[in-house]
């Protein structure tokens, strides 16, 4: 982790748009982001989700959750919280909605 926010805030602002975008939806997937919840939420092909989760874990900000295969996770809490602020709070129920449908979607097609 970065020693200051705004170090982090900078090593944010270095990645692709789609991959910040990818962050914002991760950070409201409490317990960790199923990779096919986060991709339904960031609305994104195959490719280019493989792409942005690439580009956000070989940043060190996302980590694939040990024992649970496909999930993904902050790689500790300043990292979330961070990610958190930035997004906004205005944004942050439309984030929560968002990616609450597309649990749902992914859940109900998986039953």
């Amino acid at each position: 982790m970065p020693d200051s926010q705004d170090a982090a805030r900078e090593r944010l602002s270095r990645l692709s748009g789609s991959a910040r975008r990818l962050l914002d939806y991760a950070v409201v997937l409490e317990g960790g982001a199923r990779y096919e919840v986060l991709r339904h939420t960031a609305r994104l092909t195959e490719a280019d989700m493989i792409d942005d989760l690439r580009e956000v874990v070989e940043a060190g900000i996302l980590v694939a959750q040990e024992g649970r295969p496909n999930y993904y996770d902050f790689t500790n809490e300043e990292w979330r919280e961070v990610v958190l602020a930035d997004a906004g709070e205005h944004r942050l129920p439309k984030l929560r909605a968002r990616a609450e449908g597309a649990r749902r979607r992914v859940e109900s097609r998986d039953a």
